[in-house]
């Protein structure tokens, strides 16, 4: 939970009763690796913090399962399109690792907008730095080499390479484990 608060303190001032209730709107769960969290075709009912572990979230298409996300320890995870608007999701959430998350619930996060001075805030930042992240990868994707946008991979996810799968890093940055590997071997050669 410490995790947690401090991540939060990152973007707003938690008093000691916001902190305490802050913990009380919050739940405990662990995740074995390889279960999902969220499910395509499920509502995603909830906020998750990794406190430990990791995340991956992707999408299926055309029977191929393409990542589009990593959520690694102090980040907060969601299926923003289906928690606000409670709709089907239209990706998956799966634990590649054991994983301990903090969750809020849809009607726990509102009592926490409204009860936590400047929470609503804290919303807005939180989805302002998402939204911010995802336009880069979209941009990224359709304007930058396989090489960059590896290299931007290796510049986010810092700490992910050895403990996320090749397969799964090719996926996300879009080509396929043959050409990373090139893309690895041409790095290593500079």
């Amino acid at each position: 939970m410490e995790n947690l608060i401090n991540s939060i303190r990152d973007y707003i001032h938690l008093s000691e009763e916001e902190t305490e209730l802050t913990q009380r709107l919050f739940t405990y769960k662990f995740v074995k690796k390889g279960d999902n969290i969220l499910e395509q075709g499920k509502i995603c009912k909830s906020l998750f913090f990794v406190s430990s572990g990791l995340l991956r979230q992707y999408i299926n298409h055309n029977g191929k399962e393409l990542t589009i996300h990593f959520n690694e320890e102090k980040t907060f995870a969601c299926d923003f399109d289906s928690f606000i608007s409670q709709t089907p999701s239209k990706k998956t959430i799966e634990a590649l690792e054991d994983t301990e998350l903090n969750i809020i619930s849809f009607d726990n996060l509102q009592k926490f907008y409204a009860q936590i001075n400047k929470g609503d805030c804290f919303g807005r930042l939180l989805l302002e730095k998402i939204f911010s992240s995802a336009i880069q990868h979209i941009i990224s994707v359709y304007t930058d080499t396989a090489e960059q946008r590896y290299l931007g991979f290796l510049n986010t996810f810092k700490h992910l390479q050895q403990r996320v799968p090749q397969f799964y890093i090719a996926s996300f940055i879009g080509v396929t484990p043959q050409s990373l590997s090139r893309i690895r071997r041409r790095i290593a050669q500079k």
